[in-house]
């Protein structure tokens, strides 16, 4: 099978592009970034297509990893070259701007898959990581086709604006935590605090460090272009004001109820009374790595 990278030379464009040379497909690498492109089309064996029309038009299935902000434009795009057999598949983490586009692919008979990989361009390999599918027009058709090509993935069937919702918790909330943290530690001595910080404090450390290291653009289409995001920062704001007028207060007690009452509703969770223990695992596996 041809397959067409829209966006190949970003991280996760390369990481798909690798994924489908080593299932032996051709490779078409296209992006607005020439030079990039091509540098990463002559690492991996693949074709560098001219423009986006061009690569559509060779390949049997196109791959979209674009910007979130561009890529309805993108699809809008390539449109005239996408007839029957062709796969297109968008990879975007919002869906609310993508899906009209490629509900209306759907209804034309175009193989068209919405997708979001809930892995980042450091995995290693495809086996054991999830996949979310966002259906489009046909959920069993959809599903079968995603696992078709991604048959070592995990795939999760969620409804478009569950996800988006979804997304703003686990993606934009956890984002703009870590990113105050990492504007509150960069004012510090880092390596005074590396030396002397605990458990905590490293992972959470190395957790911020590895988000400030992605492209800011990427990071501010996920907060504000998703429009659940302020509904959560609203509610975390809200709790750490709380927290913080306990402790301002030296309430102890309140504190402790605060601290009890947050513990009992994590307790829910089936897997939390390993999570001490799963802090120290991350930890050594993260020492091992460093040396």
């Amino acid at each position: 099978m041809r397959v067409a990278v829209i966006g190949g030379a970003g991280r996760m464009g390369v990481w798909f592009a690798r994924y489908f040379i080593e299932r032996g497909h051709d490779i078409i690498i296209s992006d607005v970034k020439k030079d990039e492109a091509e540098t990463v089309a002559k690492a991996l064996g693949a074709k560098l297509a001219k423009n986006n029309i061009e690569a559509v038009r060779m390949a049997d299935l196109s791959l979209i990893s674009t910007p979130i902000d561009v890529t309805p434009e993108v699809l809008i795009e390539i449109s005239p070259e996408l007839k029957e057999p062709k796969i297109v598949m968008e990879i975007s983490s919002l869906k609310s701007k993508v899906l009209p586009v490629m509900r209306e692919f759907a209804r034309r008979g175009i193989k068209a898959l919405s997708i979001h990989p809930l892995f980042g361009s450091g995995a290693k390999e495809m086996m054991g990581e999830r996949i979310a599918l966002i259906p489009l027009c046909n959920r069993i058709i959809e599903e079968e086709l995603a696992r078709e090509i991604f048959p070592d993935a995990e795939i999760i069937v969620v409804n478009g604006e569950v996800h988006d919702d979804i997304m703003a918790l686990t993606l934009a909330l956890t984002h703009f935590v870590n990113i105050i943290f990492a504007s509150v530690v960069g004012e510090e001595d880092i390596d005074l605090l590396k030396r002397l910080g605990g458990t905590t404090f490293t992972l959470q450390l190395a957790l911020s460090e590895g988000i400030m290291t992605e492209k800011p653009s990427l990071y501010a289409s996920i907060q504000i272009d998703n429009k659940y995001t302020t509904k959560y920062l609203e509610k975390f704001m809200s709790k750490a004001t709380v927290l913080k007028e306990l402790i301002e207060k030296k309430d102890s007690k309140g504190f402790i109820k605060f601290y009890m009452r947050t513990r009992e509703m994590l307790s829910r969770d089936e897997e939390f009374s390993e999570a001490y223990e799963r802090m120290y695992r991350a930890l050594k596996a993260l020492r091992v790595a460093k040396h």
